[in-house]
């Protein structure tokens, strides 16, 4: 691995934290007049937004306090406002923080958060809808953004109803959220009809399931629970395994193997990976070796020749300081534009996975 790639990178992603939200002069002004004439129909710019808070996780992962702290002292200042979900997944490095700090403006920010997920399930009736304007939807993104906060909050804080709740997110979704014949996860399910929406192996809903599972088990208590869990984790990556492609690549939708590659659903999915074998939830060479030999034609690989393929086709789609070839953001169900081209949601994901192998190199 190359250290200017990492560096780059880390540089790209440390930039991004702070500016990714930002417009350009002329797209400000065009902004500033939707949200006068539409303003249900134009998000807020939120500078705590999803993609930065995924960010947080590589930052945490590299061991870059400083910068977390003045992402964190920034959002603690503007009122840690909650506008969607989303941001709550900036509590899972913020337990990083402050049992780096012990920090008491930390603690009652993560209170902040859990407090408001507890609140909005209640609201809607012990369901965790991905927004309000659509009651009973629930999406795969959610499960990656909010569970491994919720477990890591009860595990380090003595709040086991916090753990619980992120049990049963998950579980719901591997119930009702998964397509039957290939294993893989519809983006999403309406909790009252049952019916199942947006494509089957989404590549990005994939990677969001398995970093849901890969960043919570680990906070988890031995029960019922768990298991269920760690042998769906287990079973995802076999399923998503059917779909790899030689050159290291997942789709950005799974079954379409002719179809672009994605580089966030690839990081996303090799980082789940090494997370599961260094915590010991996936027992890869002896599980995985069988699987390779049937469903690749170069034959039997081990698990970490499988690695060694992704890492180097995210180096591959290594241009100047970001990873390219990630799909750009989904607008809902269905709504998966085809542009490529380099995001947060690639860049950072990519870096937690290339800090993670080195940490398997030593």
């Amino acid at each position: 691995m190359e250290e200017k790639i990492l560096n780059t990178l880390l540089e790209k992603i440390k930039y991004d934290l702070f500016h990714y939200h930002e417009k350009s002069g002329k797209e400000k002004i065009k902004y500033r007049i939707k949200r006068l004439l539409k303003p249900k129909d134009t998000p807020r710019i939120d500078p705590f937004f999803w993609p930065q808070a995924l960010l947080t996780q590589t930052l945490e992962e590299a061991e870059q306090l400083e910068v977390l702290l003045l992402y964190y002292d920034k959002w603690y200042k503007a009122g840690v406002t909650i506008y969607h979900i989303d941001n709550i997944m900036n509590g899972y490095s913020l337990v990083y923080v402050y049992l780096k700090t012990g920090n008491i403006k930390y603690k009652k920010m993560m209170d902040k958060l859990c407090d408001y997920l507890c609140s909005y399930y209640k609201e809607y009736g012990n369901i965790m809808p991905y927004r309000g304007n659509h009651p009973t939807h629930i999406y795969a993104d959610e499960l990656g953004m909010i569970v491994p906060f919720l477990c890591r909050y009860g595990e380090s804080f003595g709040v086991q109803e916090a753990v619980e709740l992120g049990q049963k997110l998950l579980i719901d979704f591997l119930e009702k959220g998964m397509d039957e014949t290939t294993g893989l996860p519809y983006h999403g399910y309406d909790v009252n009809t049952g019916v199942k929406y947006g494509i089957v192996g989404w590549g990005r809903a994939v990677g969001w399931l398995l970093l849901g599972m890969a960043d919570s088990v680990e906070f988890m208590r031995d029960s019922r629970e768990k298991e269920i869990i760690v042998i769906a984790f287990q079973q995802l990556v076999k399923n998503s395994f059917q779909y790899f492609k030689e050159s290291g690549y997942f789709p950005w939708q799974l079954p379409a193997r002719e179809g672009p590659v994605d580089t966030s659903a690839t990081a996303m999915i090799a980082y789940a990976i090494v997370k599961g074998k260094r915590t010991a939830y996936l027992r890869c060479d002896c599980e995985m070796d069988e699987l390779m030999g049937k469903t690749l034609p170069a034959g039997r690989l081990s698990m970490e020749e499988v690695l060694k393929r992704m890492e180097k086709a995210l180096i591959q789609s290594y241009q100047e300081g970001q990873i390219m070839d990630c799909s750009g953001e989904c607008e809902g169900f269905s709504q998966y534009p085809q542009v490529y081209g380099g995001y947060p949601w690639s860049n950072g994901p990519t870096l937690r996975f290339f800090l993670e192998r080195k940490n398997d190199y030593h």
